[in-house]
């Protein structure tokens, strides 16, 4: 077996750093190049986040391209309430010292896509709105992405409003390009996310006398702290690390088999992602929380110790 090819579309964020630390300590993976996009923060800001995470995870020779700054179709959201305006969490404020590639994210996705016909993965860890460029301008390509995984949506439940997830209705337009171009995706959502707490007490555990055995906790101390004032809650969901997961340990989660539609009617269900007869996306309803708690865990006391 080969290493398995995979182009990672992030807005970090405080979750996705933990996710990219995460994948890029899988030694089974060829991370390709990182598009970092708009989302919980500003171009600008997840460039230097993607950028900071390929340095401290000592893989600076991961190219990171310039995605979108905005969405397709409307302005763009921000959750800097969550993760500060850093991107990292209120006390942090690093700068990465590369620059990222001067190729354009989703013209980098459709070479990928030709390049490894069958093979490529994509794992989306923020909105869809570069995925969607990609697929809107080379649709062929939807044959040849082996699979995108999406941190998003969630069938029950949301959390930007009371029935849209963030990364989906921070560019619905998109994740509906996304869901209906036929591509083969796991829509990894709040269903099952929402069920992984990780208690506070596990930030002590992954302090270690290393770069990232500051940082990481740093950064998960303020992200409990938004979760103890926003939801009275102590401990939190890291979305986009519970998503990471499931691309090497997939049976700890359930999915149904479905065709999956976003509503784009402004209104309270925008962005609301809803499944319906099909057989293209395969949606996580539940999980083992307690399997997948542990596996963040035990990756990432890897990570801190190593880094």
């Amino acid at each position: 077996m080969g290493k398995r090819p995979l182009v990672i579309c992030t807005d970090p964020g405080i979750d996705d750093f933990i996710a990219l630390s995460m994948v890029l300590s899988k030694p089974e993976f060829d991370v390709l190049g990182m598009v970092a996009l708009s989302g919980n923060v500003g171009l600008d800001v997840t460039i230097n986040n993607a950028l900071l995470a390929c340095e401290y995870n000592a893989r600076a020779d991961i190219p990171v391209l310039a995605g979108s700054a905005k969405p397709l179709a409307r302005p763009a959201r921000s959750a800097s309430n969550i993760h500060g305006k850093s991107g990292l969490g209120a006390s942090l404020e690093l700068y990465a010292e590369g620059k990222p590639s001067n190729k354009n994210g989703a013209d980098f996705i459709i070479e990928m896509a030709r390049k490894y016909t069958g093979k490529l993965e994509i794992l989306s860890l923020g909105p869809l709105t570069d995925v969607a460029l990609a697929l809107e301008k080379a649709p062929e390509i939807a044959k040849a992405i082996a699979c995108i995984t999406v941190m998003g949506g969630g069938i029950h439940a949301g959390n930007a409003t009371r029935y849209a997830e963030f990364n989906i209705v921070a560019d619905p337009e998109a994740a509906n390009v996304v869901f209906g171009s036929g591509v083969k995706t796991v829509m990894i959502g709040l269903d099952a996310t929402n069920l992984c707490l990780q208690p506070r007490s596990d930030i002590e555990l992954l302090r270690a006398p290393t770069e990232l055995g500051k940082i990481v906790p740093a950064m998960l101390s303020s992200y409990a702290d938004v979760y103890k004032q926003v939801h009275n809650i102590d401990g939190m969901m890291i979305h986009d690390a519970i998503c990471a997961v499931y691309l090497w340990r997939p049976e700890l989660f359930t999915c149904m088999k479905c065709r999956m539609t976003v509503c784009l009617e402004d209104g309270e269900h925008l962005g609301q992602t809803m499944p319906e007869d099909g057989d293209t996306c395969l949606a996580a309803t539940s999980c083992d929380a307690q399997a997948v708690r542990e596996e963040i865990l035990s990756v990432m006391k890897r990570v801190v110790a190593a880094h």
